[in-house]
């Protein structure tokens, strides 16, 4: 009975040193159909730079971009594209306006771009940051889905934010495929297969200055 006790006290501990190591949460609002989001675009975050490690504002952009590019099932459109386009079709650079003007021009188009667009808050003014994601519709600004997250091991630094970036995309695909058919959750994988096999041949033609097709060929 003893070591019975013993083991569950252990059990204890050890469940509450992982909930103490990482939590995440996720949150689908009322109403809300992942399953017909086909693109999603990144929009400008909410992230102010509190120590030398953590990236600028621009970086963290193009990392959390960067990180659904190579990792989501779902065309991910960055905040450059959008600003491109913006330009392109309104005469607008959002990059000459302030904060609150550039988001009022981001909201007003993006519907022409993506289905979704995607807001992340960075809160680092403590010892360890804490992420969150919101995904809302691009037609109206409604909220859709939340995802935050805070781990012993995300520290205030460039790469730990695009791993919290690469955990965000692969719930959210988990959870937008739940109520897929066969055929279209086969049709996901392979596109993010497709997704990993492009960024190792990425990786290889950066090491050796020659793709991995090339490599291929010669041998």
């Amino acid at each position: 009975m003893k070591k019975f006790l013993a083991a569950l006290a252990m059990l204890a501990i050890f469940l509450t040193s992982s909930v103490a190591l990482a939590a995440y949460e996720e949150n689908i609002e009322e109403d809300a159909d992942l399953t017909t989001i086909k693109t999603m675009a990144v929009a400008m975050p909410n992230f102010y730079k509190m120590e030398e490690a953590e990236p600028t504002i621009d970086e963290l952009t193009k990392s959390i971009y960067a990180a659904g590019r190579d990792t989501s099932s779902h065309d991910i459109i960055s905040y450059e594209e959008i600003a491109a386009a913006v330009r392109r079709d309104t005469g607008v650079d959002i990059y000459s306006l302030d904060t609150v003007e550039a988001e009022k021009i981001f909201n007003a188009n993006i519907a022409k771009y993506a289905d979704t667009y995607m807001i992340t808050t960075v809160a680092n003014n403590s010892g360890r940051p804490w992420l969150f994601f919101y995904v809302y519709n691009a037609a109206d600004q409604k909220l859709l889905y939340t995802y935050s997250l805070q781990s012993s091991s995300i520290g205030k630094n460039a790469k730990d934010y695009r791993k919290a970036a690469e955990n965000f995309y692969k719930q959210f695909d988990m959870t937008s495929e739940k109520n897929l058919s066969k055929e279209d959750k086969k049709n996901a994988e392979a596109k993010r297969e497709a997704k990993a096999q492009k960024r190792k041949i990425k990786k290889v033609t950066y090491k050796t200055g020659q793709s991995k097709a090339d490599l291929v060929k010669k041998k």
